[in-house]
C-alpha cells in the first residue's frame, strides 16, 4: 500500500512523503522557491520571501480539555504556528483562524479562547486578518495559517558532514509537564502564575505545565553566524533529527552528556520515576530549534556532529548506540 505505514494502516511519514510527491510536480516555478516537506513553504513576491504555514490543533489529539484553558488553547496555537516562521528564520505578520466549535460551546470559552489568540498575537507582533468559524460534530478543532518574511530563509536540507548541531533550549519539559498534569488531574492557570503546591513544588512545577500549556517561543540567535540547515522541534529530538539528515541526506553523531535538561525536569522526572533522557529525546512540543552550522556558536548548547550517515547517539559511558526511532507521529499507536 502506498500510505502504508505499520501494520498497513497510513502512516504520517509516509502520507507527508505521498502528497509531497504527489503535488510537487513543476511547483518549483511560479515564484515558489520552498515547497511541501519544510516548516514552511517560501514563495518570492515583490522582491521579499513570503513564508506560508498551517498548524492544526484538535481536541482528543493535541490537547484533552480536562487539562487545559480555553485561553491556553488559544495561545497555544498561535505560538505553534509562529515556531514554524521562526524554524525559517522569518518573522510573523499575519495570522488567519479557522475555528470548528461543538453545539453548545458556551460564550465564555469563545471568549477566552479568542483571548488567548490575541494576547500571543500581540507577543509575538502579527496581526489576525481573516478566517472561518463552522461548526463540529466530533470536539474542536483549530487551525491557524501563519504568513511572515525572511530575508534568507533557512530550510531543513543544507546540513553538511562536518556541521556541528545545535539546539537551542533545554528539551523534555513539555513531555514532563504533560506528565504532571495527568498527576494534577485539573486545568492550571500557568497564565496567572496559579498553581497547586502538588504533587511537587509550584516553583518546579510551573515552568514545565508553561511549555506544555503555553509555551512562549523565542525566535533563535546566531550571533552573526551562519546556519546551514534548522527546523522546530515539535515532536521530538530524535524524530525530529532524523528528518532533517533525511532532508539534508546526511547523518548524525549526539552526544548524551550534551542534550540541555531543565534541573525542574530533572527534578520532576525523578519523581515520576521516568527516564529523563527519554523525556528529553522522545518528547514533542518543545517548540525549541535544532540547526546546524559549521561555526562554534555560544547562543545555542552543541549536541553533536553532522556525518556521512547513520544516527547514532553516544552514551555517557562514550559508548555508541542507534539512535532510538522515537517520537510524536500521528496515525501510530
Amino acid at each position: 500500500m502506498i500510505l502504508s505505514g505499520s501494520a498497513g494502516h497510513v502512516g504520517e511519514l509516509a502520507l507527508v512523503r505521498y502528497i509531497r510527491d504527489e503535488f510537487s510536480k513543476g511547483l518549483l516555478r511560479n515564484n515558489l522557491s520552498i515547497g511541501i516537506g519544510d516548516d514552511a513553504a517560501v514563495v518570492r513576491v515583490g522582491g521579499r520571501n513570503l513564508l506560508i504555514s498551517a498548524d492544526t490543533m484538535c481536541e482528543g489529539v493535541h490537547f484533552d480539555m480536562s487539562f487545559i484553558t480555553a485561553y491556553q488553547v488559544g495561545y497555544k496555537l498561535v505560538s505553534v504556528n509562529v515556531s514554524d516562521i521562526y524554524a525559517m528564520g522569518g518573522t510573523p505578520e499575519w495570522f488567519l483562524l479557522t475555528t470548528s466549535f461543538p453545539a453548545g460551546t458556551s460564550e465564555t470559552f469563545a471568549q477566552e479562547f479568542l483571548s488567548g489568540i490575541n494576547d500571543a498575537l500581540n507577543h509575538y507582533g502579527a496581526a489576525l486578518i481573516g478566517g472561518d468559524v463552522t461548526s463540529s460534530n466530533s470536539g474542536i478543532v483549530v487551525t491557524g495559517i501563519v504568513l511572515g518574511f525572511a530575508d534568507t530563509p533557512i530550510s531543513r536540507k543544507g546540513a553538511r558532514p562536518g556541521d556541528k548541531i545545535y539546539v537551542t533550549g533545554a528539551l523534555g519539559d513539555s513531555a514532563c509537564g504533560l506528565e504532571l498534569l495527568k498527576k494534577i488531574m485539573a486545568p492550571v492557570a500557568v497564565e496567572k502564575d496559579d498553581g497547586p503546591n502538588m504533587p511537587l513544588p509550584w516553583e518546579i512545577m510551573r515552568p514545565l505545565l508553561q511549555r506544555h500549556l503555553m509555551p512562549k517561543v523565542i525566535r533563535p540567535v546566531f550571533g552573526g553566524c551562519a546556519v546551514s540547515s534548522m527546523m522546530d522541534i515539535s515532536d521530538g529530538l530524535a524524530l525530529d533529527l532524523r528528518r532533517l539528515c533525511e532532508e539534508s541526506g546526511v547523518g548524525a553523531m549526539i552526544y548524551e552528556n550534551k542534550i540541555p535538561m531543565s534541573g525542574q525536569m530533572l527534578l520532576s522526572a525523578k519523581f515520576l520515576n521516568k527516564d529523563p533522557l527519554r523525556f528529553s529525546l522522545c518528547g514533542g512540543e518543545d517548540y525549541e530549534y535544532l540547526f546546524t552550522s559549521s561555526a562554534d556558536i555560544d547562543t545555542a548548547h552543541y549536541i553533536g556532529d553532522v556525518t556521512d550517515r547513520g544516527l547514532f547517539l553516544i552514551g555517557k559511558d562514550g559508548k555508541s548506540i542507534e539512535l532510538m526511532d522515537c517520537g510524536y507521529e500521528h496515525f501510530k499507536t
